[in-house]
């Protein structure tokens, strides 16, 4: 029951919001807020400079010319302070900034609370408390947090008020800091729904975006990327090798007798051997910061920026082993009695890279030929093909 009766404060005290969603919202518009800030500095500036020029009963009163004063330098350093903080301010720092502003804005409330009550001029009062209002709702407009601030500074104000004033302007008084406070709130709250239900818009399309792109970018048995994202990838991968004159390597996997496998397995389990070799390439493509997609049936690619030709064979090796090391049974076979890949590869320099993948699809059919389950480079400077394997290096012309 208690469980329940707290779960349903802190509902109401984020608007049936999760915690995560109102940091969100603060973090997101607490830059907003002291620009918000920095104007009512202004505003109350200009309101007590009407003040000095239409009451002049504080015109007469030095504490009224000190207190007036004071306000209207506080305000305006405060203002400064604002737009210094603004020019390289993280937005982990602005719940402190929050906190400062908060501080700063009390203080001016309680000077108005003296003012009023001291000092012949009721209008200070008046503003103070409507200029603290503002500053609670543009600043932090969760409702429950403006009452818990608002409230108290209210209480005080009208209990000095009553030890001070006369019965009429005292409820004068309790009417107005009524009215503030009501209206503050039902300000507050609506500001923040808005706003809180518009991060959730956000966040909802925000999703919703990137599941169409994810849908349109990767291949869904997989995991990888499609065939579309793929090329797209090797042309931006292209454009970069050529601008910054590095050269291109290029790798094509296709797994051994699949058909084979299809036919004494079924089509499910040929989906599933799909998505075991993809998690294989999709952990090794993390690790050695390459791009790999599926380009269709039993095919993939792996493209990227080279000019270290051992590291193009070790990868082209790591690929075919760590497929054949997953030791996954395939009685259909024609030369093996579990899955293997063929690879090709192949790596240019920037100027010719264009037709990485053209001879590296070559090399793929020759390390088919050759009995599958091995890898196949193509030298462009010697125009031959070599085939990577543990017994040593064959050769073939082109």
């Amino acid at each position: 029951m208690g469980e329940r009766i707290l779960e349903r404060i802190q509902r109401w005290r984020y608007l049936g919001h999760d915690r995560e969603t109102v940091r969100r919202y603060r973090a997101e518009t607490g830059l907003a807020n002291l620009r918000i800030v920095r104007r009512l500095c202004v505003l109350a500036v200009g309101t007590i400079v009407l003040l000095f020029l239409f009451n002049g009963s504080v015109m007469r009163q030095p504490l009224g010319v000190t207190l007036f004063t004071s306000y209207a330098l506080t305000l305006i350093l405060l203002y400064g302070y604002i737009t210094k903080r603004l020019k390289n301010i993280a937005l982990e720092e602005v719940r402190h900034t929050r906190l400062l502003i908060y501080l700063v804005s009390a203080s001016l409330y309680s000077c108005g609370i003296v003012a009023s009550t001291y000092l012949s001029g009721d209008e200070l009062g008046v503003v103070s408390v409507w200029m603290f209002l503002l500053v609670q709702i543009s600043f932090d407009t969760m409702p429950l947090q403006n009452l818990l601030t608002v409230v108290p500074f209210a209480a005080i104000y009208l209990i000095i008020s009553k030890e001070t004033k006369s019965l009429h302007h005292w409820q004068l008084d309790a009417v107005y800091t009524q009215l503030s406070v009501t209206v503050g709130l039902f300000i507050s709250y609506h500001q923040s729904k808005l706003a809180l239900d518009n991060i959730i818009a956000q966040s909802n399309l925000q999703k919703a975006n990137f599941a169409l792109y994810h849908t349109a970018t990767t291949d869904e048995l997989t995991g990888l990327m499609n065939r579309r994202m793929l090329f797209d990838r090797y042309e931006a991968i292209l454009d970069d090798c050529i601008r910054q004159g590095h050269s291109m390597a290029c790798v094509v996997l296709d797994i051994d007798d699949y058909k084979q496998f299809n036919d004494s397995y079924g089509h499910p389990e040929g989906d599933a051997l799909l998505r075991r070799i993809g998690a294989v390439l999709r952990k090794y493509s993390s690790l050695e910061n390459i791009e790999i997609g599926r380009i269709g049936g039993e095919e993939f690619l792996a493209v990227w920026q080279e000019d270290d030709l051992k590291r193009c064979k070790r990868v082209s090796e790591d690929l075919r082993c760590a497929v054949e090391r997953m030791a996954i049974p395939h009685v259909g076979g024609m030369d093996h009695n579990h899955v293997t890949v063929s690879v090709g590869l192949c790596m240019l320099p920037a100027e010719v890279a264009q037709g990485a993948y053209l001879y590296a699809d070559k090399a793929l059919y020759r390390a088919k030929e050759a009995g599958k389950n091995c890898a196949c480079r193509y030298d462009a400077k010697s125009g031959t093909y070599h085939f990577l394997c543990d017994e040593g290096m064959k050769e073939s012309k082109r």
